[in-house]
């Protein structure tokens, strides 16, 4: 299951989370958003074994979209190991952001610390 972020528990859900988490910046207002729900429901579901799918509203948590400079929505970061290491922005499908993730971690590991 996907799950909701906020400042409040940013630190925890992501940055402490011990599997890769995908994080979708979005807006209510937002119809390319909108579209990606049942597709990240989907991705959080089929993957929640290995990683982690949450998501930021940018109007509830402006300190956090400013922070990753999330200019478009939906836009995409991959974390891990309290790290951002890939992102991306519009309309994807789940094998596409499910590749992302996969790719950005073991590029990650390959990459000296």
């Amino acid at each position: 299951m996907k799950r909701k972020v906020t400042s409040a528990n940013y630190t925890q859900e992501v940055l402490m989370a011990k599997k890769p988490v995908l994080v979708e910046f979005y807006a209510e207002w937002c119809a390319k958003c909108a579209m990606m729900e049942d597709v990240l429901e989907e991705l959080a579901r089929e993957n929640d074994f290995w990683m982690n799918v949450c998501q930021i509203n940018i109007e509830e948590s402006k300190d956090l979209a400013q922070k990753f400079e999330v200019e478009i929505v939906p836009t995409y970061v991959v974390f891990w190991k309290s790290k951002p290491i890939a992102a991306a922005n519009g309309v994807r499908d789940k094998n596409t952001l499910e590749d992302m993730v996969k790719e950005a971690v073991i590029d990650a590991k390959d990459s000296p610390q």
